[in-house]
This record gives C-alpha cells, sequence and structure tokens, in this order.
C-alpha cells in the first residue's frame, strides 16, 4: 500500500483552493469555508464513484476510480441548505435534497430544489427541480423513475401542512408541470410511509400507483396523473382507530383490467383490508379506478403478508408468529386455510424465480424469523389434501435480522445476518445449505458487489476489511490501519472493479483496492481527499 506523502496534485481549482486554505492564515478576503472545520461528510455508493456530500462547501464530490486505482475526483455544486440525500436503487444517480435559504429575504436567494447527479463513471450534473417550499423528506422510486419530497421530522416551519408532498419525474426535466404539488384528502391522519406499486393493468390501462400509508387509513395517487389527486381508502367506518403498516400488490391476470389489488396490514390486528381497483361509474370522478375494500381474517395478527400463487389460485399468505401459522386466504371469498409451522416466523419473501416452482405453477417462500434460529422453505401447492406441498427446515445457530440479496449470478445466495451483530450465513436456496461465517468484531456491516462475486465486510470504526468470495465462501483479510466508515465497490473506468473503504478520520481519506483482485500491494491510499489530497 502506497502511503507515503507526495506533494499535493491539483484536482481542479476547488481542490486546489482547498489545500491553500489549510495552508495560509485566515484572511477575511477569502471564501470562509475553508477556514472553517469540515462537517460530517455523508457517503454513497454508486454505480461508477462513490459520492460524498460536502455540506459545509455545497457540493458533492464523486470519485471515479481509474484503470490504475487513481481516484479523478468531480465537484458537482448543489444547493445550500442540505436537508438528505439518497442513491437510486441501482447506483445510476444521486438525488440531494436542499431547503435553500430559509428565509428567502432577496431575489437572488436559493430555492429549495432537487439536484440529480449521474453515478457513472463520468458523474455530471444532470438538473436540478425547484420546489415550491423547504420540505426535508425524500422517497426514491426503486425504479428511479419518481421522486416524492415530502414534510419530515426536521422540517421546523412555523406553520406546515403535514399531507402536502411533491411528486418528481425523474425521466422527464425539470417545468412548469414537473414537479407537481398537491395535498392529500385527510381525514385527520398524516403519512407514515410511501410505497410505489408496479406497474398494473387498471380499468384505464396500465399505470403505476403511489401509495401513502398514513397513521389511519390509506392514499392512492396515479403517477401517471399526479395533478388528478388521491383516492382516499378509509380503513375504519366505525369511527375505531386503525393503523396501516404494510402494503401487498398484486396484478392479477395481466390480460385482465378488473383484477388489480391491494393487501392493507394493520398493526396488532388479525384483519386485513383487501382493495379491489375496480372502475369508476361517478362521471365526476378524477380517476378511472375505484377502490373498494373488503375485510378478511386471518388466524391471528399477522406480521408480514404478500400475495402467492397455489395451484389453487392467488391467495394472500398472511404469516401470524403467535399461532405459528401460514394463512392462505382466497381474496375472492374470503375463506382461509393455514398451514402450521414449527416455530414462530416473522418474515417472508418469495424466491420461486430462484428455486422454481411445482408443475403446478405453485409459489414457494422463504420464511425467517429475529425470534428463532429456523428458516424454512414452503411450497404452495398442495398434496393429500394438505393446503401445502411440503415444508423444509433449516436450523441456524441464531436468528436471523435482516436478509441480503445477491445479484446474478449468484441470485441462488442470499446472505443473512445474524442477531448477535458479528455471525452471518450464505443462504444457498438451490442446495438448502447455510454456511456459517463468524466474525470477531460486533456491528458487522455488509456490502455486496454488483456483479454478485464478493462481498465486503466491516466493522465500523475498525481497521479492518474482508472481502468474501461468494462462490468459495473464501475470506480474505486486510488490515488498513485507520478506523472505516464505509466501503463501496464500483466499476471502474476502462472496465473492472475497484473497492473504496472510506476513512473516518481527518478530512476524508480513502484506501483503493482492485475489487476483484484485491492487495494492499496495489493499493491507493488517499488523505485529506475533501482538501486536495496527499497520496
Amino acid at each position: 500500500m502506497n502511503t507515503r506523502p507526495s506533494p499535493r496534485r491539483p484536482l481542479g481549482s476547488a481542490f486546489l483552493l482547498g489545500a491553500l486554505a489549510t495552508l495560509l492564515p485566515a484572511c477575511g478576503d477569502r471564501d470562509a469555508v475553508w477556514g472553517a472545520a469540515p462537517a460530517p461528510v455523508i457517503a454513497h455508493g454508486l454505480d461508477g464513484s462513490a459520492a460524498f456530500v460536502d455540506v459545509g462547501a455545497e457540493r458533492v464530490l464523486l470519485t471515479p476510480v481509474e484503470p490504475d486505482l487513481t481516484l479523478a475526483p468531480v465537484s458537482v455544486p448543489v444547493r445550500r441548505g442540505y436537508a438528505t440525500s439518497e442513491a437510486t436503487r441501482d447506483g445510476s444517480a444521486l438525488l440531494v435534497l436542499a431547503r435553500g435559504d430559509v428565509p428567502r429575504q432577496k431575489a437572488d436567494d436559493e430555492k429549495p430544489g432537487l439536484t440529480m447527479i449521474a453515478g457513472g463513471t463520468t458523474p455530471h450534473l444532470l438538473r436540478t427541480y425547484d420546489i415550491s417550499d423547504p420540505l426535508s423528506g425524500l422517497a426514491i422510486d426503486p425504479e428511479g423513475h419518481f421522486a416524492v419530497i415530502y414534510p419530515s421530522a426536521a422540517d421546523s416551519s412555523f406553520v406546515a401542512n403535514p399531507n402536502e408532498l411533491a411528486v418528481v419525474d425523474l425521466a422527464t426535466p425539470p417545468g412548469p408541470g414537473n414537479p407537481v404539488s398537491l395535498t392529500l384528502r385527510s381525514f385527520g391522519g398524516r403519512p407514515e410511509s410511501l410505497v410505489f406499486t408496479p406497474t398494473l393493468v387498471l380499468p384505464g390501462g396500465a399505470r403505476r400507483l403511489l401509495v401513502v400509508l398514513t397513521d389511519r387509513d390509506v392514499g392512492l395517487i396515479d403517477l401517471a396523473d399526479p395533478a388528478s389527486g388521491d383516492v382516499t381508502v378509509r380503513l375504519s367506518t366505525t369511527g375505531s382507530r386503525v393503523t396501516p403498516v404494510q402494503i401487498a400488490v398484486s396484478d392479477g391476470d395481466p390480460t385482465r383490467s378488473d383484477d388489480a389489488r391491494l393487501a392493507i396490514r394493520l398493526a396488532g390486528d388479525p384483519s386485513v383490508i383487501l382493495v379491489d381497483l375496480l372502475a369508476s361509474t361517478a362521471s365526476d370522478s378524477a380517476h378511472d379506478f375505484k377502490p373498494t375494500p373488503n375485510v378478511v381474517l386471518a388466524s391471528g395478527p399477522p406480521s408480514d403478508v404478500a400475495f402467492v400463487n397455489t395451484d389453487g389460485g392467488l391467495r394472500l399468505a398472511a404469516l401470524v408468529p403467535s399461532k405459528q401459522s401460514l394463512s392462505l386466504i382466497d381474496p375472492a371469498t374470503g375463506v382461509s386455510k393455514d398451514v402450521a409451522l414449527d416455530a414462530p416466523y416473522e418474515h417472508l419473501s418469495l424466491v420461486t424465480g430462484i428455486v422454481g416452482g411445482p408443475a403446478s405453477g405453485a409459489d414457494v417462500a422463504l420464511l425467517w424469523s429475529a425470534s428463532s434460529p429456523f428458516i424454512s422453505f414452503v411450497a404452495l401447492g398442495s398434496t393429500a389434501g394438505k393446503p401445502y406441498k411440503s415444508v423444509e427446515r433449516l436450523q441456524l445457530e441464531q436468528p436471523v435480522a435482516r436478509v441480503i440479496d445477491v445479484p446474478a449470478p449468484n441470485d441462488r445466495l442470499k446472505i443473512l445476518a445474524a442477531a448477535d451483530g458479528r455471525a452471518f450465513f450464505v443462504l444457498d436456496l438451490i442446495a438448502r445449505t447455510a454456511s456459517p461465517i463468524v466474525s470477531s468484531a460486533f456491528g458487522i456491516d455488509f456490502t455486496v458487489s454488483a456483479d454478485g462475486q464478493r462481498s465486503w465486510l466491516l466493522a465500523p470504526g475498525g481497521s479492518d476489511l474482508a472481502a468474501l468470495s461468494l462462490s468459495s465462501l473464501h475470506p480474505q483479510n486486510f488490515s488498513l490501519g485507520s478506523p472505516l466508515q464505509a466501503a463501496f465497490e464500483v466499476g471502474r473506468r476502462g472496465g473492472g472493479r475497484a473497492l473504496l473503504a472510506v476513512h473516518s478520520d481527518g478530512d476524508l481519506g480513502v484506501t483503493v483496492l482492485d475489487g476483484e483482485h484485491p492487495s494492499l500491494e496495489t493499493a491507493v491510499e488517499y488523505q485529506g481527499l475533501l482538501l486536495g489530497s496527499l497520496r
């Protein structure tokens, strides 16, 4: 590893100014930001670089990696009043939300805005959307097409409307109709979470919905026409308070436009609200669909719900830990059959696309729990009159705190993080094996490479880093000498992968390793990257 300081090299005017500011005594005619202590830096991993939000300098520093593992930093300005930032799920862009100057008192004061930055190996500013109000909440569509800006607990305006949203179409340049501001029709509630649906075939055609869960009802917004406002699904007609906590979505038969539906799980309640999205018959309706709710019952308060295919047709699967059962509910009739389980499982996910299902087309579900050291595979067909084909159990040493997906070509694997924070298991969905991996440190953080070949592990605050091959499960350990904050694997210019290990001390230090063939002999270390870099 090259750790010997060499003369600072010019990395653009902003970098040079930062370097000089640390060497010259303070003077009144220079930007004061370079004489101030750096604010904490927010780090994100993108497709082709790491991105560091330098709040004090009102910029994002992006670090593409050259073929020789050196960095080629790019600085992109953002607006004042940083609120939050988030990368799109595929790492193709970074969104930075800023409140602007609050209050705005002069014509040239900055407005609130959402800055979109391309995250590839040649990062650059894509566009900035003006926002009407200084809000601090940001939700990004998993498909990267939309963003929603909303009030958050960080906002401290004298008067605020908690049901105000701004919907941004990220695929379209800013203009008079983008973003779209709207206020949710409220019956006393305020938004708690946002869910973007996949494309649904509705009576008026295919489109996606934004589902807004408040503390007492649910709002549906047509993302093809957010200006038409929301349709509210009231969850109680008796005045009793119920709280929605989860949404499951089914498009039904893709050749039909009358069988898309939602399932709404309620906090601490065995009732599940099924919402059929039928054709609207009201001539004055702004929407061509009408939500029609019905109540079905699980055998107890469910902890997770999902629509699944069985050889008897579509069912709503509801996990009920208190009964150690899985309720399979027919959405058309409300009739329920229970699958007896051997542990109080709390979570389920469908793995049919990876493991393959029975010839009948039934789904296969993976069940796990944070309170029980078991995982199970449930094939949702039927044999000998039983409402399931098989339940296959694996016993682990510890309960599972979270499950991390692995991209193709190793998507048959899932990483199961143990509840103790220092062990995890590599689950092979096809072989039905769970290989334990143990660390000597607690609070292990994981990142999985986009090519599905490696997992990188570190304990934030420690100086150790490990690369785990997901084909051989061989760990390769490195000691980097300085405390670590995060690690991001990115594509590098000209091909190949690089690992950027971000240090938590000083003015942003980064160690760059070859992602596919990591070695300290070829690693390049940067110190004080915010100030111009020492290599």
